[in-house]
C-alpha cells in the first residue's frame, strides 16, 4: 500500500490537479509512542469545559504556528480558542487550502524539522494520504483526548492503522436545504420532507417545474453529491486496502443511477461553476440544495429569502444500511511530532477544541462555526432557533444527526477514484453500461496509482 501511494504521493491533498513525488524524512525522531506518552502527561485536563485553562509543561508562554487557511473561518476559531488558553500565543499563517497541504508535504518530505509548524489543520478527505506516507510525522492522540466526545465518523477520518492522531473540528454534516415557500406552492408540507428516499425527493420535480420552479441545480462534470450518498450508506469509492470499489458497489451504482436522471430531467437548473451554482440558489431558482452545513453562508447571503428556507435530512438511497444521514466535507487538526512546541501544541488542542464547550458556543453563535464535539451539543448556541430558517434550532438539529452519520474509510485514493469515475460519466450518460463504464473506470484507477 505504502509504495503504490509513494508513486502518486498526495494526489488527494488537491482536487484541482495531482501531486507527483514522494518523500519522508530519513532523519531519525522520536517514537509515536514516546511522543504519544508526553503528550499524555501535560494533557491530563483535557476535560475542562470553560474558562482559562491551566498552562502545562514550561513556565515560559510558547508561541504555536499553526498553519491553515480561511482566517474567518479557521483563523477566528483559533483566534477565540487562544483566549482560553494560557501559556502560549498562536501564530495564525494562513493560505490557500491547496498552498497549505501541498506545503506540509514539501517540507514533511524534505526531512528538515526546523521549518516545521506546531499545527497544521488538513482536510479529512486528504489525511489518510499524509498519515499513511509520513507515519511518524505525526503526534498519537489516543492518550491526549478523548475520542468519544466526537462524533464516531470522525474519529475514522483522523485514524491511521488503529492510532488516532488528529483533533477532530469542522463538520460537513449534510443536509437537504428547501425553499418552504417553494414547496407549498407544489403541495408539499415541511413534514413531507422528513426522511425522503431519492425516489420521493426525485418524484418532487416535475411538480415544483409546473410552479416555474426547478428542483435543484445539476452540473454534469461534478459529481459531488456522490460523497453525499455514498456515505450516507456506509459506503465509499474504495475499500480498506484502498482498491477500486466500483463494479460490485450498489451504493455507487444506485447514485450513478440518479445522476443519469437528473441529466435527462426538464427539472433541474443546469450550472457549470461555483459561480453559476450559487447564483441559481441565490437568485431563486431552485428550490433544493443538497450539501455540507458549510452551504448555509451562502444561502443565508440573499437576505431577502431570509424566513423562506429550512432544512430536512438528506434523501435515502434504497440500498441495504442506507441512511438519511450523511457529510460533506471538513477538516481537523494535527500536531507535528518534531515541532519545537508539540507537547504545548498537543495540550492546547486538548484543553480547547478537544475540550472547552466554551469555545464552541462562542464560535456557533459569532462565526456559526460547528464543531463536531459532542458535549458542546448542551450549549446555548445549539437550541437559539434561526429567523432565517424559519424559526427552525437548526444548529441542533445538525448535531443531532452528525452524531448518526456512518463512519467510512475515506482512504487515501478519494481524488483519483472520483477522477476516474468522472472520465467515464459521459460515456454512461450518453447510453452506455453501467457496469462496463465502471470497469473502465477501475482500470483507469488502478493505472493513476501504479
Amino acid at each position: 500500500m505504502k509504495k503504490r501511494l509513494a508513486a502518486t504521493l498526495l494526489a488527494v491533498t488537491l482536487t484541482a490537479s495531482m501531486i507527483a513525488g514522494c518523500g519522508s524524512s530519513d532523519k531519525p525522531a522520536e517514537t509515536s509512542a514516546d511522543k504519544g506518552a508526553e503528550s499524555a502527561q501535560t494533557a491530563a485536563d483535557a476535560k475542562e469545559t470553560g474558562g482559562k485553562a491551566e498552562d502545562a509543561g514550561s513556565d515560559s508562554e510558547a508561541e504555536l504556528t499553526v498553519w491553515a487557511w480561511d482566517k474567518a473561518f479557521n483563523g477566528k476559531a483559533l483566534e477565540e480558542a487562544d483566549k482560553l488558553y494560557d501559556g502560549a500565543k498562536i501564530n495564525f499563517v494562513e493560505m490557500s487550502k491547496a498552498d497549505c497541504l501541498q506545503k506540509i508535504h514539501t517540507v514533511l518530505a524534505s526531512g528538515v524539522t526546523d521549518d516545521l509548524p506546531d499545527i497544521v489543520i488538513i482536510s479529512d478527505l486528504a489525511a489518510q494520504g499524509y498519515l499513511m506516507s509520513y507515519p511518524d510525522a505525526f503526534m498519537p492522540m489516543d492518550d491526549v483526548i478523548n475520542y468519544d466526545d466526537f462524533a464516531s465518523y470522525k474519529k475514522a477520518a483522523v485514524s491511521y492503522d488503529g492510532v488516532g492522531y488528529g483533533v477532530p473540528f469542522d463538520t460537513g454534516v449534510a443536509g437537504l436545504f428547501y425553499r418552504t415557500d417553494y414547496i407549498e406552492e407544489a403541495g408539499y408540507t415541511q413534514e413531507d420532507m422528513q426522511d425522503l428516499t431519492w425516489d420521493e425527493y426525485l418524484a418532487m420535480g416535475e411538480k415544483l417545474k409546473e410552479k416555474g420552479h426547478m428542483l435543484q441545480t445539476y452540473n454534469p462534470n461534478d459529481i459531488a453529491e456522490f460523497q453525499i450518498m455514498m456515505q450516507s450508506a456506509g459506503k465509499w469509492f474504495t475499500d480498506a486496502d484502498g482498491n477500486a470499489d466500483f463494479t460490485d458497489n450498489a451504493a455507487l451504482k444506485e447514485s450513478f443511477e440518479i445522476f443519469k436522471t437528473l441529466n435527462e430531467s426538464d427539472y433541474c437548473k443546469v450550472v457549470s461553476d461555483w459561480t453559476e451554482f450559487a447564483g441559481a440558489i441565490n437568485g431563486g431558482d431552485v428550490a433544493c440544495v443538497l450539501r455540507g452545513s458549510w452551504i448555509s453562508s451562502t444561502i443565508m447571503a440573499a437576505e431577502d429569502q431570509s424566513g423562506k428556507w429550512a432544512v430536512a435530512p438528506v434523501p435515502k438511497l434504497s440500498v441495504e444500511g442506507a441512511t438519511n444521514k450523511s457529510n460533506q466535507g471538513g477538516s481537523s487538526w494535527y500536531v507535528l511530532n518534531n515541532a519545537k512546541n508539540a507537547q504545548k501544541a498537543a495540550d492546547f488542542l486538548a484543553k480547547t477544541f478537544a475540550g472547552s464547550t466554551d469555545l464552541y458556543n462562542t464560535l456557533l453563535k459569532s462565526n456559526n462555526i460547528m464543531g463536531t464535539y459532542l458535549p458542546a451539543e448542551s450549549v446555548e448556541a445549539y437550541s437559539e432557533p434561526s429567523e432565517f430558517y424559519g424559526g427552525q434550532k437548526l444548529n441542533a438539529d445538525l448535531a443531532a444527526w452528525l452524531k448518526d452519520i456512518p463512519a467510512v474509510d475515506t482512504g487515501a485514493f478519494s481524488a483519483e477514484a472520483q477522477a476516474a469515475l468522472l472520465a467515464v460519466t459521459p460515456e454512461y450518460l450518453a447510453g452506455g453500461t453501467l457496469d462496463d463504464c465502471l470497469k473502465n473506470a477501475a482500470e483507469q484507477f488502478n493505472q493513476s496509482i501504479q
